[in-house]
Order: structure tokens, then C-alpha cells, then sequence
């Protein structure tokens, strides 16, 4: 069995996940760990104790030479390790959203262009055997052509106010108040579904927002927009950071084809009202399933296969939700850049 040697970037309680999966797959050993912040190195490095720990990726890629990259900084700063760790000739794993930025994503999909290494983006809800099922009976037709789907993010994250998380080695701020956008840095799970789903790309985007709930973020906490794919489906999708109550099943996704229908938990397949429904609720699963993700990267690096969403997938996923950020910005319809290789 060929182990890869893995450091990770960026250990917050995302990257400390990922180490603890790298940790326990049979296929992985954790030789690098890097953070700027030294109380998340110690507790990362509770996790995997045999990895060095290091506060320069430059000297953790020179030292520790791992074959495997996994990023997991704060969204704004995931351009720079992505496009070193590839230029350093390892397969990088990167967490969503691909980049934060029209230039970021930019400066990405071109470092990827220019490399044979493998790239995953951790798009988790891919993973989900719910979404997955979902994804299999669309890319197979039994749902006919689909023409309209809608999907949000609503979840109060209120937390990410709270003082202890402000970085004193990045800026001394708060990155989340001052640089998350909800529909890219939420809203991008539910997009990069429904990309999925109807097997194209979006190509034109308008949406709206608000600072009324969450104020203490700088951009807008409430974000929807309205999105247009090349094959001609149109989606709604909707990110909200300061919501009172649960977060809404299945994230209130709706997925409308010409020969069937999912909403509320249920497969409907048919014409018309006379349809055959199919209930495919147990099949989702709460929380993060990371060791899927994990096990898949590895076994595309081991196999020469594809991911299941490489940078170029990410990237699409990615620059819709910024374009629609600025669209809701600027006030104005905004077309979409489509990524290939």
C-alpha cells in the first residue's frame, strides 16, 4: 500500500479535522504541520505528535517534502499555499470556496493549468450519500432536463463574532467579520450542488442583499441570488448568517426536471400529478463526512484518476458565488467566466 506523506496549512478547527482524518487513514502520514498562530500548532500537533511543526510553508514544503498539500487557511488566504504547494510539485487538497476573489481564482485555475499534480476542493456535501444519490439520478436522466432548482444556506453564525477570534499574526483582526461573503463561503456548497445536479455551468448571475441581522460583518449577511446556467436552468440560492431557529432540512433544496422532482426529502417521478415518489431522507447524513473526502483524494493520487471536484470544478463553483457577491454589490447583472483546462 503506497503511503503519502501529507503537511497541512491552516490549523483551526477545519484544518485540525483534516489532520485527525489524514491521522487515521492507513494511506496517509502527517509530516508537516503549519500554522502561524503557535497555540494551533500545539494542539494540531497533539494530534498527529510524529509531524514537525512549522510556521513558514516555504521551509515546512523544503523540509518536510511532503507529496501531498492540504489547505485549509482562512478563505482569503487560500490562493498563495495552493499555488506554492502545486509549484513545489504536490498534490493539493484545497478547502472551499477555491478562492475568494475574481483574481485569486484567477491566479489559481492558472497554476493549475500549468501543473500534473492532482487537485481536490473540498466541496463535503459531494460526499453526502443524499446529495450523491441525487447527483447519480441526474446524471442519469430520471429526472429529465432540469429547469429550475433552488438551494440556501441558513445558519446563524453568530459565534464567529466572539473576541477570541481575532488573529494577532494575520492582521490582528477578525477575518470572518471582515472578509467572509455568505453566498461564496456558504452559499458555495449549495451552488456547487446544484452545478451538479444539472451538469452545467453558470454563465450570468443577479442577486440582493442586507445588513440587518448580522451588522457586525462588513459585507452583507444576507445575500440571494439568481443564477443562470449555459444549458438554460435557472436557481435561487440564498445565504443567510443571522437566521433565528434551526436550520431548514435539506437546506431547503428543490430540484425541478421535466420528468421529475425532489423537494422536502422526496424523489417524485412521473408526469404531471401521477408520479412514483421515493423517499430518500435517511440517506442524509449530519455533520462533515472528511474521511470520504480524504480516502477519495488518495485513492486519485495512488490510481492517476480524476477528483471529484478538481480545481477547474472548484473554480467554476467558486467564481459564480463572487460574481453574484459583486452582482449584489453593484447592483448590476454580472456574467460568469467559465473555467476549463
Amino acid at each position: 500500500m503506497q503511503v503519502a506523506k501529507v503537511a497541512v496549512v491552516g490549523l483551526g478547527h477545519n484544518g485540525c479535522a483534516w489532520v485527525r482524518g489524514y491521522q487515521e487513514s492507513a494511506r496517509a502520514e502527517v509530516v508537516g504541520l503549519c500554522d502561524l498562530w503557535p497555540e494551533r500548532l500545539s494542539a494540531a500537533s497533539g494530534i498527529a505528535p510524529q509531524a514537525r511543526v512549522f510556521s513558514s510553508l516555504d521551509e515546512m514544503l523544503a523540509t518536510a517534502e511532503p507529496d501531498v498539500l492540504s489547505v485549509h487557511t482562512p478563505d482569503h488566504l487560500h490562493a498563495e499555499p495552493f499555488i506554492v504547494g502545486l509549484q513545489a510539485g504536490c498534490h493539493v487538497m484545497v478547502e472551499k470556496p477555491f478562492g475568494n476573489s475574481l483574481q485569486d481564482i484567477e491566479r489559481m485555475v492558472e497554476a493549475a493549468r500549468h501543473s500534473d499534480r492532482k487537485t481536490q476542493v473540498g466541496h463535503i456535501l459531494r460526499f453526502n450519500p443524499l446529495y450523491a444519490e441525487l447527483a447519480r439520478a441526474c446524471g442519469a436522466g430520471e429526472l429529465g432536463e432540469i429547469f429550475y432548482m433552488e438551494a440556501d444556506y441558513i445558519h446563524n453564525l453568530f459565534g464567529q463574532a466572539a473576541p477570541e477570534r481575532t488573529n494577532a499574526y494575520i492582521g490582528n483582526e477578525n477575518w470572518y467579520l471582515r472578509h467572509e461573503l455568505p453566498i461564496v463561503g456558504g452559499g458555495v456548497h449549495q451552488l456547487d450542488l446544484l452545478r451538479s445536479f444539472c451538469g452545467s455551468d453558470v454563465v450570468e448571475v443577479d442577486g440582493f442583499g442586507n445588513s440587518i441581522a448580522f451588522p457586525q460583518m462588513e459585507h452583507n449577511d444576507c445575500m440571494v441570488a439568481i443564477f443562470r446556467f449555459a444549458g438554460g436552468a435557472c436557481a435561487k440560492v440564498a445565504a443567510l448568517y443571522g437566521p433565528v431557529g434551526d436550520r431548514p432540512a435539506f437546506s431547503n433544496l428543490a430540484i425541478y426536471g421535466t420528468r421529475g422532482t425532489f423537494r422536502g426529502g422526496k424523489l417524485m417521478l412521473g408526469e404531471g400529478h401521477d408520479v412514483e415518489t421515493r423517499d430518500l431522507a435517511g440517506l442524509e447524513i449530519a455533520g462533515h463526512p472528511y474521511d470520504p473526502q480524504i480516502e477519495h483524494f488518495l485513492d486519485c493520487i495512488q490510481e492517476d484518476r480524476p477528483t471529484l471536484v478538481d480545481a477547474f470544478s472548484g473554480a467554476n463553483s467558486a467564481v459564480a458565488t463572487v460574481c453574484a457577491a459583486e452582482a449584489i454589490a453593484e447592483g448590476r447583472r454580472m456574467t460568469v467566466p467559465v473555467y476549463r483546462r
